[in-house]
Formats: C-alpha cells, sequence, structure tokens
C-alpha cells in the first residue's frame, strides 16, 4: 500500500495539515521528496502538487559552468546528496479576506514560500506568491521546523533550527 504504481517506495511524508480551503476540506502534506501535496478529502483528488525545491535545482543546473567533466560530476554528486524535505505545511485560516486558497511551506532550506492554490489546475502547481529568505544566516543553515498562520492576519510565524522564531507578512 506504501509503494510506487511500480512496486518502488515513495518518498516518506513528514508534515501534514488539514482544514484549508472555502469548505475547509483540503489537506497538505509535505514530502521528503521536496515537494507539497494538497488534496481535497472529501474529492480524494489531488489539487496542487507545490515544488518546494524546484526553483534552487534549476539555479544549479543554470549556474553550471561546464569548465570539466569532473567538476560537474562532483557537484551533481553534491546536489543528489542534499536534504531537500519539506518539514512545515499550514493553511491560511478562511477568516483572513481574499486568502482562503493561501498555504505556507517550510523546509530544510529555512525558506518559506507562500502559494495561491486558487491557480492551480488540477493536479498543477499553484502560483509561488512569496518566498521569505532570513537575510541573517548563510543559506540553508537554518531549517524550518514549524510554522503557523496568524489567526486573523496575513502572517506566518516560524521557527527554525537555530532557535529563531521568524515572523513574516505574507501579502
Amino acid at each position: 500500500m506504501g509503494g510506487g504504481e511500480d512496486g518502488s517506495p515513495r518518498p516518506g511524508l513528514t508534515c501534514l495539515a488539514v482544514g484549508g480551503g472555502t469548505d475547509g476540506k483540503l489537506a497538505i502534506c509535505g514530502g521528503e521528496d521536496g515537494k507539497a501535496y494538497v488534496v481535497h478529502i472529501s474529492g480524494k483528488k489531488l489539487v496542487a502538487t507545490l515544488p518546494h525545491f524546484e526553483e534552487q535545482q534549476q539555479q544549479s543546473n543554470n549556474g553550471n559552468n561546464n569548465n570539466d567533466n569532473a567538476n560537474d560530476n562532483a557537484m551533481d554528486d553534491d546536489t543528489e546528496t542534499e536534504a531537500r524535505s519539506i518539514e512545515a505545511v499550514g493553511f491560511c485560516p478562511g477568516a483572513i479576506p481574499g486568502t482562503a486558497h493561501w498555504c505556507a511551506t517550510g523546509g530544510v532550506d529555512g525558506v518559506l514560500k507562500i502559494w495561491n492554490l486558487n491557480t492551480a489546475t488540477s493536479g498543477g502547481t499553484a502560483q509561488l506568491r512569496q518566498r521569505c529568505v532570513r537575510e541573517d544566516v548563510p543559506s540553508q543553515s537554518a531549517g524550518i521546523t514549524r510554522l503557523t498562520w496568524h489567526a486573523s492576519l496575513p502572517m506566518v510565524i516560524c521557527s527554525y533550527t537555530d532557535g529563531v522564531v521568524g515572523v513574516w507578512d505574507a501579502r
């Protein structure tokens, strides 16, 4: 039951939030594969796939200057072993006007991403509204461990592996 269609193991799920969307029947799961999956609980339908790490991977590939094959292979090996899991997810409370379809993902890279699910085609990628990165630490040195939305404001509160709590305006 836990394997892929071809019998291979699926990446593990690391976090879960429920109660999203205008009807409160959306669930979001973060995965070890660097993606979050939003599903409609009643309809048993994949609403969106959120590629938290896709942008970083493309930048790594584009930044590759192809000086020699040995360096290219070493860079590829480093990228493959880099942790890429999503550790925190959450939905914006429906009581905040105009935000019923917003959600957030937080990864081991320390990046918080705010997504708009209204723009997702069935099972497709939602619009990335905002990418929030701390400026006080080197890239990927403090991952996000938890996130929660403020009850009445479009703000996200995150905790980090270095003991910092961050507050982000999602507007």
